[in-house]
């Protein structure tokens, strides 16, 4: 299993937590278990919790970068994907900010609409750029 399918398992977890009110932090993570393979188990499980700890930090940091649409308003695919790589850009430090944006843009290409990638690709470099100005 390549990072690049574990980042879709991920996503789909934080997608099925958007639209199932019902799914929790531990449901989430046994879900990971049930899907990843390997040593993504634990740093899926990892990231995961960082982020649904976190998630209204993270939420606060996709309005504040999004100039045209608040987290409640977009699509939940978008949202899904963008905090995914949030979270890897907060909390993953052997991840360049610039592997998290690529990534988070090419899963808009392949599960959202066709300007997703777009707009994803907008917000993740404002989020880039306040969390590292100098770069």
């Amino acid at each position: 299993m390549t990072r690049n399918e574990a980042r879709v398992i991920l996503m789909q977890i934080l997608y099925e937590m958007e639209v199932g009110s019902d799914m929790n932090e531990e449901t989430a993570c046994s879900r990971i278990g049930e899907r990843l393979a390997g040593n993504h188990v634990e740093r899926g499980q990892e990231l995961l919790t960082k982020i649904i700890r976190n998630i209204d930090e993270i939420d606060a940091e996709i309005n504040e970068s999004s100039t045209r649409w608040k987290t409640s308003r977009m699509p939940k695919v978008d949202l899904s994907i963008m905090r995914l790589a949030v979270g890897e850009m907060k909390y993953c430090d052997d991840i360049p900010d610039a592997v998290s944006v690529n990534e988070a843009i090419n899963l808009g290409r392949k599960f959202s609409t066709e300007h997703s990638a777009r707009f994803i690709h907008g917000v993740l470099g404002a989020v880039s750029k306040k969390e590292h100005p100098d770069e």
